[in-house]
């Protein structure tokens, strides 16, 4: 068969190993002129990679997951590595997505089948591309797909349990609008049938919605009042104490809805609450997730470089009462932060720095609300923005790095951004 790999970043490449095992004429198209690609492999690279995909009588187009092209003028059948996997896959899948805590409610489900005996594979942005674990999975396992709205895109199938958490606004730089971006999560149910289970955030009217696409028959639901929640100061699930909240290792209150998330999930595979309970008193989180990594003369440092979006910010200042230096900016999703400036003006800040392509709107939108101490920095110096901050923290304060924004006005991604921001902190010390 003669197919054409588009985008060749890591699931493109991904893909390229999955459809070059057999006897297919593989070419890759990328924009990026300058793209590493395996020696003897046609590629069409360059800003118009992608245009006239008709013209090469290709029989089969894989689109990578990021990539966002217009199918409706695409006669060439069309599908992706997320479709791929969902129609080739063996086991049963447990998908995960939301606007914010997907990697965390991911990670707690794959460790707590884990801790319960069951083998579990966890995929998908936290874990490995899925097609390249596809021959290691059997029948008897059950898979983790933590799932963007770019793998939800055009999907045409579902996952067996389908976890949709909070769901915001985020990366309407990519989707038509916000109703795109909201529907493309409601795939996820989309396609359920009716011996599958969905999984919804009682308290967030949009997961709650979408739920109502699944025709799964069993729906659990978590919250504050729910199948799964959190009362008098223990998680409950279906009417069981499972563990106290004074016993979790994990901080934040938006993370006591993840791990509530993550036992409905598994309930449908187990309902082990020595494990559940094992897990959640001893993870203490993703890295670059609110992480500490520092402290110092009074201040304690943490790098919350994955916030991505204004929900994730938001829920990283709810952690403190201390007064925090926050840092906010990056690339311009066409995100709006009214919401943001409107909790940050609640709270007690020392200083707030803004920057990147957003940090104008950003200041703006504080100032809208008569936030003070707010500083925007211009400029593409990442060092220097934030050694600048960080010299406005005071004995007894905490150091939060919450862009609330993508990285990719300054950094290839997040990790990037995040070990920059270490870095800037070990040199401060």
């Amino acid at each position: 068969m003669k197919i054409a790999i588009l985008g060749y970043g890591k699931e493109g490449q991904s893909a390229f190993r999955h459809w070059s095992k057999s006897s297919n004429e593989i070419t890759i198209h990328d924009n990026d002129l300058n793209k590493n690609i395996p020696k003897g492999v046609a590629s069409v690279l360059g800003p118009d990679a992608l245009m006239g995909l008709d013209n090469y009588g290709y029989q089969l187009l894989v689109r990578s997951p990021g990539l966002r092209i217009q199918t409706s003028s695409i006669k060439t059948p069309i599908t992706t590595p997320t479709n791929e996997f969902l129609q080739s896959c063996k086991a049963p899948i447990i998908g995960v997505t939301g606007s914010k805590g997907k990697g965390t409610t991911a990670t707690l489900v794959y460790k707590i089948l884990r801790q319960a005996g069951i083998t579990a594979h966890l995929l998908g942005n936290i874990g490995t591309p899925a097609l390249d674990e596809l021959q290691n999975i059997k029948s008897s396992d059950v898979v983790i797909y933590e799932m963007s709205s770019f793998q939800l895109y055009d999907v045409d199938s579902s996952p067996q349990v389908a976890v949709c958490l909070m769901v915001t606004q985020d990366h309407l730089d990519w989707h038509d609008d916000l109703a795109e971006y909201q529907n493309s999560k409601g795939n996820i149910f989309k396609f359920q049938k009716p011996d599958n289970v969905a999984i919804y955030y009682a308290d967030n009217k949009v997961s709650q919605q979408l739920a109502l696409l699944s025709a799964a028959e069993t729906k659990y639901s978590y919250g504050s009042t729910a199948d799964v929640c959190v009362k008098d100061g223990t998680i409950v699930a279906f009417g069981q104490k499972i563990v106290s909240v004074s016993d979790i290792a994990l901080p934040g209150v938006h993370n006591l809805q993840n791990m509530c998330a993550a036992i409905a999930a598994c309930w449908v595979y187990t309902q082990d609450i020595k494990a559940i309970r094992q897990v959640l008193s001893t993870f203490t989180g993703l890295p670059y997730h609110i992480e500490l990594v520092a402290e110092r003369n009074g201040i304690k440092y943490y790098n919350d470089s994955f916030s991505a979006n204004p929900t994730s910010t938001i829920a990283a200042i709810k952690c403190f009462t201390q007064p925090q230096v926050l840092f906010l900016g990056g690339y311009d999703k066409k995100t709006q932060f009214d919401d943001l400036a409107e909790e940050v003006s609640k709270q007690d800040f020392r200083a707030i720095i803004t920057y990147g392509q957003t940090g104008k709107n950003i200041a703006k939108d504080l100032s809208k609300k008569n936030v003070k101490n707010v500083n925007y920095m211009s400029g593409n110096n990442f060092e220097q923005i934030i050694a600048a901050g960080l010299l406005k923290a005071q004995r007894g304060d905490v150091v939060v790095f919450s862009p609330g924004c993508s990285s990719f006005d300054m950094f290839s991604d997040y990790i990037q951004r995040g070990l920059a921001f270490n870095k800037i902190v070990e040199g401060a010390g």
